[in-house]
């Protein structure tokens, strides 16, 4: 039973329907009245059934059925190129159903994550040792003068946007973020905050264009800086 077909998607964080319909070799329609039709999604090396459900009839007297597939299905399957095949029973045999006009028997799945992006987990940029004003802590020790201290270095991988987030506390001061084309060289002001006063807050900064590597420097007379993230 042939069926023309081309190759397909799921997306991964919502629901799928894909339509399906049944020729013949004369490319007429199949009545597929009361007739259970089963879908598979096979892993692309063909060593692992991901999925396996049954089509549901939609005009089955035309040869129209359709495969839902819900985000809770997809959500154990990874994001990969697989295959797909259609089982259909003809009176006491199962016969594959041929996706190609060269009676081929499985066809080309995609499951992507087009429709949500996928999840990426925040880094901690901690505040190294050795600096004179890192925290509240130190404002007994050095007084309320002004104090200069920065973050570790951020790697952007080259992306485009880099996102930081960064917690105040009773927080005086200045806030620069800076880049630089490598690794312990010149340093170059990209954003500057100035004129602080008594934040207590948690702020969010975008960082967009090419910056390979980023850091925070904190120019303060009091308050604390804490949990800082960057992606």
């Amino acid at each position: 039973m042939p069926q023309y077909a081309k190759p397909l998607t799921l997306n991964k964080g919502v629901d799928n329907q894909i339509q399906f319909q049944f020729l013949n070799q004369e490319q007429k329609p199949v009545d597929i009245t009361g007739i259970t039709i089963t879908f598979r999604l096979i892993s692309y090396d063909g060593t692992q059934v991901l999925i396996n459900k049954a089509l549901d009839p939609m005009l089955p007297a035309t040869g129209i059925a359709v495969l839902n597939v819900s985000s809770a299905d997809l959500a154990p399957v990874d994001p990969q190129k697989a295959h797909y095949s259609l089982e259909i029973p003809v009176g006491d045999f199962d016969f594959p159903v041929f996706v190609d006009q060269n009676a081929g028997a499985r066809g080309d799945m995609n499951v992507v994550d087009s429709v949500l992006p996928s999840f990426v987990p925040s880094s901690t940029v901690s505040i190294p040792t050795g600096q004179a004003f890192p925290n509240l802590a130190a404002v007994s020790e050095y007084g309320l003068a002004n104090y200069t201290y920065t973050t570790s270095v951020i790697e952007t991988d080259n992306s485009p946007i880099l996102t930081i987030q960064a917690t105040y506390d009773q927080y005086y001061g200045n806030v620069v973020i800076e880049g630089s084309t490598q690794v312990d060289t010149e340093w170059y002001p990209i954003s500057t905050y100035t004129d602080l006063a008594d934040i207590s807050d948690t702020i969010g900064y975008i960082i967009q264009g090419y910056h390979p590597f980023v850091r925070m420097s904190f120019n303060s007379n009091s308050g604390a800086v804490f949990n800082i993230l960057s992606r």
